[in-house]
C-alpha cells in the first residue's frame, strides 16, 4: 500500500470517528446514546412568507412538495404541488381545528391531505386534523384546508369568496378577503 492510499484511509477513519462522536453528543457537553432522529421537515424555501412579508415575489412561483406558495392575483397564497390554490372555510372551527366540510361539500372542496412536505410556510403553523373517516387533513394555523373542484389549472382562484365562506389562504395562515383581480 502506498502513502497516498494510507493517508486516504486515515482521513476516512478520522471522519468516521468525528461523525460518531458528534452523533453521540447531546449538545450539552456530555456524551451518551444518540437520540432518535428528528422528524424530516424540509427547510422552507426562501420566499416572502419566510421573510415575514406577504408581498408577492417576482418571477416564478415558489412551489414545494405537496404544499408550497405561489404568487396570484390575490398576492402570495398557499398551493398544492400542482399549483392549485388552497382554501380555508369559514364554517370550520379553529383552536382546535375541526372540519365542517363533508359529503357533497368534500366532493366540491376536497380536503388537502396532511403532510410535513411544505415549502415557504412556517413549519410551526403546519398541522393536521382527523376527519370523520379517520384520514388526516392538513391545517395551516389551525385552518383545515381544501382545494376547489372548479379550479382546473395552476393559478386558478375561482373558489375565492365562493358562497362568501371560502378564502384562499396566505402562508401565514390568514384568510384572504379580497376579490380576485
Amino acid at each position: 500500500m502506498n502513502t497516498r492510499v494510507r493517508a486516504g484511509h486515515l482521513v476516512a477513519a478520522v471522519i468516521a470517528v468525528v461523525g460518531l462522536a458528534t452523533a453521540c453528543s447531546s449538545g450539552d457537553g456530555t456524551t451518551g446514546a444518540a437520540s432518535a432522529p428528528a422528524a424530516k421537515v424540509p427547510a422552507p424555501t426562501a420566499s416572502p412568507a419566510v421573510s415575514g412579508s406577504d408581498t408577492p415575489a417576482a418571477g416564478e412561483p415558489v412551489v414545494g412538495g405537496p404544499v408550497g406558495t405561489s404568487t396570484s392575483p390575490l398576492g402570495l397564497i398557499v398551493v398544492d404541488g400542482t399549483g392549485r390554490t388552497v382554501y380555508a372555510y369559514d364554517k370550520d372551527k379553529t383552536h382546535p381545528a375541526t372540519s365542517d366540510c363533508y359529503d357533497q361539500c368534500a366532493v366540491d372542496w376536497p380536503p388537502v391531505p396532511a403532510t410535513t412536505d411544505v415549502a415557504g410556510i412556517d413549519s410551526g403553523l403546519v398541522g393536521s386534523v382527523a376527519r370523520k373517516d379517520g384520514s388526516k387533513q392538513l391545517t395551516i394555523d389551525d385552518h383545515p384546508v381544501y382545494l376547489f373542484a372548479g379550479d382546473k389549472a395552476a393559478g386558478d382562484v375561482k373558489g375565492q369568496l365562493s358562497e362568501g365562506t371560502w378564502h384562499a389562504i396566505t402562508p401565514k395562515g390568514k384568510e384572504i378577503t379580497k376579490k380576485a383581480g
